[in-house]
């Protein structure tokens, strides 16, 4: 099953310089992700946005800890959705995280009265001097049911009239990785937070989220997916370990547009694959992870996008993966010696504090 040329033009021609891949092939990448899969946004999503916050709730020593605290109401377009941000007690601006909390993780958690929290160790990521943005997705559209209506959210506020709807419009991950790119908004505004060193990341649909994000706001200097799958890091092509198919997320989320589903059982005919994805980071920085035994998104195939989006990096005259063959990878061994950064950790589909803790080193480690 032949896999789409990253450095291909539709019409045939090589593209050999970083103006070829800014001018011409990225263009065309991030038209065909956004046609056949992720959708596009309305106009009216996409101007006239005048993004507003006002902070809600501001606390030093929040809830007893070394934490500054800010709830913040984010407008954008006259949509307003809700963030709560958590930063080092320092004068510095400090490089910052926007996480997108899918409602599984968001109905577990109340940061009214607690900062403890598996799937985000606000405190760990406090500690190294870190800040962190939590953007609740159900602020945005609810996705407890899964299947999408369209009659709430930035849907109803942007497209009430769902009759107009296109198969190429905008769905779930689109609408909330244009919520990450106005909790950015506010970030770049934030005296706590440094605005040229913002990642966003997520996990699973959080992390297609993300990933899609990075590639539609280049603001973002990293960006990071955990245990994302198909949609995200997943090639669609050449699975050796089975994985989700486009069949069985289309059939069971309405997270993206209506063209993805025509594509159920003949992936083989998409124009476009998901290291074309991950290579719309270049030049920027790129993280993905998958989990030892969550065969489901197929971390084989995580890593084959990561090896295959190096070609865009190297335009650039930099490293992408730095990935050993596959029967050499090791699970709980972080690569991080190219610009997109890998590791698979033991265990079943999850975001743990060793996540985190890596996803630090690595940022770390890039930013010197």
């Amino acid at each position: 099953m032949s896999i789409p040329e990253l450095l291909t033009t539709i019409g045939g021609a090589p593209v050999n310089s970083v103006e070829d891949w800014e001018t011409f092939r990225r263009p065309e990448i991030m038209d065909l992700l956004s046609e056949y899969i992720y959708g596009k946004r309305p106009a009216e999503a996409e101007i006239n946005l005048h993004t507003t916050w006002k902070i809600t709730d501001a606390k030093e020593n929040y809830l007893g800890h070394p934490v500054r605290y800010e709830k913040v109401l984010i407008t954008a377009g006259g949509y307003t959705f809700l963030c709560r941000s958590f930063f080092p007690m320092t004068d510095k601006p400090v490089p910052t995280f926007v996480y997108v909390m899918h409602e599984y993780q968001e109905k577990k958690y109340d940061f009214e009265t607690s900062l403890e929290c598996l799937n985000v160790p606000i405190l760990d990521i406090i500690s190294r001097g870190y800040g962190i943005a939590i953007m609740p997705t159900s602020g945005l559209y609810p996705d407890a049911e899964h299947k999408a209506n369209y009659k709430a959210g930035v849907f109803a506020y942007f497209q009430p009239d769902r009759s107009l709807r296109r198969d190429n419009d905008w769905a779930t991950i689109s609408a909330w990785a244009w919520g990450a790119s106005r909790v950015l908004d506010y970030l770049t505004g934030c005296p706590f937070a440094d605005e040229k060193n913002a990642a966003v990341v997520g996990h699973s649909r959080g992390g297609k989220t993300a990933l899609w994000a990075g590639a539609t706001d280049t603001r973002f200097a990293l960006s990071i997916s955990n245990a994302s799958g198909c949609s995200g890091a997943m090639l669609h092509r050449g699975r050796t370990e089975g994985g989700e198919t486009v069949k069985v997320i289309t059939n069971a989320f309405d997270w993206f547009c209506k063209n993805y589903s025509k594509y159920a059982d003949r992936e083989e005919m998409l124009p476009c694959d998901q290291h074309m994805l991950v290579a719309a980071m270049a030049p920027r920085l790129c993280y993905v992870e998958s989990c030892s035994a969550d065969a489901w998104a197929s971390p084989a195939a995580e890593r084959e996008s990561c090896r295959l989006a190096k070609d865009a990096y190297a335009l650039y005259g930099m490293t992408g993966a730095v990935l050993p063959d596959e029967a050499d990878i090791e699970a709980d061994k972080a690569y991080h010696d190219g610009n997109i950064g890998y590791h698979m950790k033991t265990g079943e589909h999850s975001i743990l504090a060793y996540d985190w803790t890596q996803y630090m080193d690595f940022w770390d480690k890039k930013r010197g």
